[in-house]
């Protein structure tokens, strides 16, 4: 590619700062140059460092996810352990033979025990207690209504079963959840359940060891939806269901973490991670709130936005002061320009403007050969109107007719215009005849639709009529005779009994 000779780089320089305004466009140029440099540096620094504190609120997140799920996994696994072991143990020869007190130990030896785990119970096919961990003589109670039970009488296959959150009946009410596993006879049948007890003081303490914001939350969930825990706890939060949730449905249909979400519990927004703890029915989520940890990223934001802003202040300022008196200029004759095109009542150009913007465009359709329509519209009966009603209301009609007519003025050339009075005219360059007359019916019947209250018309409200003009006659008088065919189509549509549309010969 031929590069640009030094002598037309200088020629064009010449020519931008010695022609009129060149200088200012040079320095609105730089000024803008320097302006965007500024704030595309500053923003991509925020940027950065925005995404920086997301990945750090992340990675938090999934740190404190693979803490709790050890920690869980851990407990959840030694006691399933022992449940296995008092199954082993059950299906020992001879156990029915032994005495209570070897008979236990040889049941629950290897029981896990810790603060938080209750006794295991041996459960037969009728839900009644037949072996206690605590005692050689069990404790009495039927565990029939379980879901535990349940679920494992029903079916063969349930594996590790962990129940919902539930007062236990043999520890005063203490809320827990039963870990279990079922008993079956040598022919395969439902011969009971082996389950035991753990307290949800377990995991309220183990999440609120780990001190989260103020408006962080942790939650250990059934894959079914049924909430275990949740920090920050609060009275019947355990064992409600949150299946229905659109947050917990994104990571349980669609497998989704790490987005922003609002929470059904308390609608808090927050960032959700989830993960599952590996061979268990269980999944939780780690829940931060944006507002905790973007507050630093927040304050930085303010500091460097305001300096970046200071710095295109002062870039900007004497740009600004040397342009002030030629901009002010500038909108005063904006003003006056547009003053002297627009009427001041309906908003739309005066019949100054018009007459300009018909001539443009007729002498473009006799250069072209293309059509061009005219429509005359006229409020009905607007003189007795403003006797009626007074001048104050006619404006308001006059001005929901030009509204209307705006509405209708689509496409760019078209132009609507008020011609005096009440009358006005839409130019529709390009515009045949009969999409002329389709469009006049439909600016005739939105006025209506406006309902607008006219005691002096058969309807009872305001109308108008039209008269359509349409093509481009031969001659030197060719504007002129389409603005009287118009308005003698508008006459005829008076003359046939007003709010009506009519088409010029």
């Amino acid at each position: 590619m031929n590069q640009p000779s030094p002598t037309v780089a200088l020629y064009v320089g010449v020519i931008i700062f010695s022609t009129p305004g060149g200088l200012l466009r040079a320095l609105n140029v730089l000024t803008l140059l320097i302006t965007m440099g500024l704030l595309a540096i500053a923003f991509a620094a925020l940027w950065i460092d925005r995404e920086k504190t997301w990945e750090g609120a992340a990675n938090s997140a999934r740190n404190v996810l693979a803490l709790l799920e050890g920690d869980i996994s851990r407990t959840i696994r030694g006691y399933d352990l022992s449940l296995s072991g008092v199954i082993d143990g059950m299906s020992a020869p001879g156990i029915d033979t032994l005495s209570p007190d070897m008979r236990q130990r040889v049941l629950f030896d290897g029981a896990a025990a810790a603060e938080h785990l209750g006794s295991l119970l041996v459960i037969d096919a009728l839900g009644n207690v037949v072996h206690d961990s605590a005692s050689t003589r069990p404790r009495q109670g039927n565990f029939a209504d379980r879901d535990y039970f349940r679920a494992h009488r029903d079916r063969a296959d349930v594996g590790l079963f962990i129940s919902a959150p539930f007062r236990s009946r043999l520890r005063g009410g203490d809320p827990s959840i039963a870990l279990s596993r079922r008993l079956s006879a040598p022919d395969g049948s439902f011969a009971g359940v082996v389950s035991g007890t753990l307290r949800l003081s377990y995991f309220r303490d183990l999440f609120q060891r780990l001190k989260l914001g103020t408006d962080d939350s942790i939650t250990l969930l059934r894959d079914d939806g049924i909430v275990l825990m949740r920090d920050p706890y609060a009275e019947g939060i355990p064992g409600t269901n949150l299946r229905a949730s659109p947050v917990i449905s994104r990571f349980l249909d669609r497998g989704e973490s790490g987005f922003v979400g609002k929470a059904t519990l308390d609608g808090v927004s927050r960032y959700y991670n989830f993960a599952r703890l590996q061979g268990l029915p269980l999944f939780m989520n780690v829940n931060i709130s944006p507002d905790g940890f973007l507050k630093p990223w927040r304050q930085r934001s303010w500091v460097i936005s305001i300096t970046t802003l200071l710095l295109c202040a002062a870039v900007m300022t004497l740009t600004l002061l040397f342009q002030r008196e030629l901009r002010r200029r500038q909108q005063v004759e904006r003003k006056l320009e547009l003053l002297a095109q627009t009427d001041g009542l309906t908003g739309l150009v005066n019949r100054r403007a018009f007459d300009l913007a018909l001539q443009t465009e007729f002498d473009d359709a006799r250069r072209t050969g293309a059509l061009m329509s005219l429509l005359f519209v006229d409020a009905d009966r607007f003189k007795y109107f403003n006797d009626r009603y007074g001048h104050q209301a006619g404006d308001e009609v006059l001005r929901r007719i030009g509204d209307v007519l705006r509405e209708h003025a689509r496409r760019p050339r078209d132009v609507a215009a008020r011609y005096g009075g009440e009358e006005f005219v839409l130019l529709l360059p390009a515009t045949g005849a009969a999409q002329a007359v389709e469009i006049a019916e439909r600016l005739r019947t939105a006025v209506m639709a406006l309902s607008l209250p006219h005691d002096g018309l058969p309807g009872g409200v305001c109308t108008v009529s039209v008269g359509v003009a349409s093509g481009v006659s031969a001659g030197s008088e060719d504007r002129a005779a389409m603005l009287m065919r118009a308005d003698a189509a508008l006459y005829r549509a008076k003359q046939a009994g007003r709010n009506r549309t009519e088409l010029a010969a």
